[in-house]
């Protein structure tokens, strides 16, 4: 291989490393105000404004107003027909209580259900009925 063709490919291949690290490095983040007391991985929320951040695929940090990650929990990959509609969170309902269980962005047909941790299917467990509520997000 002559020089002139091998610096060309050389700067084809690390401009294509570059656009392949560029885009891993953006993250989806979701700003929601969460009107409920509600559970994110094995801990529990007050009420409040969120920021919600998937990094990298199947992992979901829950940042604070201040923007300070203050949880994360493993998700595994869900997808519909039809795209959403909005940005939405589901939540599973009992009691009063409310989990955290999927998160949807507008205009995706796939979305991220979070891990059950054990005190999640401890209390999937003692239900006999789920209501299912949502909240809209958005982008910040």
């Amino acid at each position: 291989m002559t020089h002139p063709i091998a610096r060309t490919l050389t700067s084809l291949m690390l401009v294509v490393a570059g656009l392949v690290m560029r885009v891993q490095a953006q993250s989806a983040v979701i700003r929601v105000n969460i009107p409920f007391e509600f559970s994110f991985g094995d801990h529990t929320f007050p009420a409040g404004d969120y920021f919600l951040v998937q990094p990298r695929q199947h992992l979901v940090l829950l940042r604070d107003w201040q923007k300070r990650s203050i949880a994360q929990v493993l998700t595994v990959g869900i997808y519909s027909l039809t795209p959403a509609a909005a940005t939405k969170l589901k939540f599973d309902s009992f009691g009063g209580q409310h989990v955290l269980t999927e998160v949807w962005q507008e205009h995706d047909s796939s979305g991220e259900r979070l891990n059950a941790t054990r005190d999640r299917r401890n209390f999937v467990n003692l239900r006999s009925t789920v209501t299912r509520e949502a909240t809209e997000g958005r982008k910040p």
